[in-house]
């Protein structure tokens, strides 16, 4: 059953530095609101809050075009919130703003950098945020979105080549002898202080999510370039996205422990951390068919792991590094993770669960917003408590749809198929 006790039960305590409740609570009694008008719910309240003007930034010093922000606190443009807002942002059709911050981060790519293609992941107006770290792949797909919300890729045409770089540095500076990938450290993938990412030694893990986010990146970049009538590369780089899924699922796969690990590029063994970067195969549609099965059935669903009543934990418990109360991506629920999770459910059949799983989310989200005003960057999975950065917009603002889309089947990240003939579940 869909949880209510944020709505039911008493009144939960607020991260620290929360501001005081600013709408009334139903009484204990109530009985819960429908899934679909909770969603409704946050919308009006993003509407009348004018968050999505708040998330975009006119041009300023070093940025040459308007770009996002992910509210809050911060003043930099960040690599996969972007692509998230502007996910958001495709509902009210404006992809202009996902465009420009596109070009602000292919107006840095190859700038002083030693590796071609080399693009920082978090530029702000005065400076550079995040050397040596390179901006998660997500440049492509981010094009692609705002071309689909746009309905054309005209705009890309003089970045073109700029935008193949960024998947050229991945293939020469972070390529492994195995075929798969590479991330720097924890920030870089940015699950900051992720306990399955090494940091010291850097460079050295094989992300399940980078080589999923470069699937993505490869179909996207495909699509791009069948919208721009380049009809070579994109074959090419369908090709590459086929054969890199067939790395993933070979490689990265434990059939003894039915889950996806990362792996140390040095030793060649898995990484055997129970973390949520564990089912981006089903996302990005990698995992075959018999794989994505064991993998939602043994850990996804299972309330001993990834599942809680309020979402997807980042961390399973498992792992002696959970700390779901104050862990950051150790045991928090991000929305971004029960989003992607959400769709990989869809995407492989369970459409119960995905709607189960929306409406968890966006009553969690809808009681932040009435107690606090507005949103955080995560949430406690035991009692759906926001933790850390308060008035946190970013990826946060895909809660005002994610109802819809598990009823409808609606996926805005969604590569087409027909650009690419790759973005399929069976493979």
């Amino acid at each position: 059953m869909f949880c209510s006790v944020l709505l039911a039960t008493g009144a939960m305590a607020v991260a620290a530095g929360a501001q005081a409740p600013v709408a009334a609570r139903p009484a204990a009694n109530a009985a819960p609101i429908s899934a679909m008008a909770a969603q409704r719910q946050i919308q009006q309240w993003i509407r009348r809050e004018g968050l999505l003007r708040h998330i975009v930034r006119p041009p300023a010093g070093m940025l040459k075009y308007p770009y996002l922000i992910p509210g809050a606190h911060y003043y930099q443009m960040f690599d996969w919130d972007s692509y998230f807002m502007g996910v958001a942002l495709s509902y009210p059709h404006r992809g202009r703003a996902l465009a420009d911050t596109v070009r602000d981060f292919l107006h840095f790519t190859n700038l002083r950098a030693a590796y071609p293609g080399y693009t920082p992941r978090e530029i702000a107006r005065h400076g550079l945020w995040s050397l040596p770290e390179m901006c998660k792949p997500f440049l492509a797909q981010m094009a692609l979105r705002a071309s689909l919300t746009l309905h054309s890729a005209a705009w890309l045409r003089p970045d073109w080549r700029r935008l193949a770089a960024t998947l050229e540095y991945w293939r020469q500076a972070r390529h492994s002898p195995d075929g798969l990938f590479t991330w720097f450290d924890g920030v870089e993938s940015g699950v900051d202080n992720s306990p399955a990412v090494s940091s010291a030694p850097a460079d050295r893990t094989e992300g399940v999510d980078l080589a999923c986010y470069l699937v993505r990146e490869y179909r996207a970049m495909a699509a791009l370039a069948g919208m721009l009538h380049h009809p070579h590369a994109a074959a090419a780089y369908a090709r590459r996205a086929a054969a890199l899924t067939r790395r993933i699922q070979t490689r990265l796969w434990s059939a003894q422990d039915g889950t996806f690990y990362n792996r140390d590029s040095r030793t060649g063994k898995f990484i055997r951390v129970p973390e949520w970067t564990n089912l981006t195969p089903l996302w990005a549609g990698v995992a075959t068919p018999a794989q994505a099965r064991i993998l939602i059935t043994r850990h996804v669903l299972n309330p001993q792991e990834f599942w809680s009543r309020f979402g997807i934990r980042s961390l399973g418990p498992a792992s002696p590094k959970y700390n779901p109360g104050h862990g950051y991506w150790r045991g928090p629920i991000w929305i971004i993770s029960s989003y992607m999770v959400m769709h990989g459910l869809l995407r492989y059949g369970y459409t119960q669960p995905a709607r189960e799983l929306a409406a968890r989310t966006v009553r969690m989200v809808l009681h932040d917003f009435q107690t606090t005003g507005g949103m955080h960057e995560c949430y406690d999975p035991r009692n759906g408590r926001g933790l850390f950065q308060g008035h946190f917009e970013s990826w946060d603002l895909l809660a005002a749809h994610m109802v819809g889309e598990a009823e409808t089947g609606y996926d805005p990240t969604a590569i087409p198929a027909a650009a690419t003939g790759a973005d399929t579940a069976a493979n």
